[in-house]
């Protein structure tokens, strides 16, 4: 599910703060519990994948290079 996060992510172009994409919007898009949702967005933000700011989330440099490297 962290895989689908941050390719979701990739694809909206949210790779900065900018740019970043609100968490109940992934949420609905997902259609998951929320409580598994808010903990596979703790580990990707654990892992440095995701950045978190003001409920929105957006792809790091290293999230980035991580969707990316799924195509390769």
């Amino acid at each position: 599910m962290s895989e689908e996060i941050i390719t979701m992510l990739s694809n909206l172009g949210a790779l900065e703060e900018q740019k970043a994409v609100s968490v109940d919007f992934l949420k609905n898009s997902q259609q998951l519990k929320e409580r598994v949702f808010d903990d596979e967005v703790r580990k990707l933000i654990e892992t440095g994948y995701v950045k978190q700011t003001d409920g929105k989330v957006y792809l790091t440099r290293v999230g980035l290079f991580r969707a990316l490297s799924r195509f390769s």
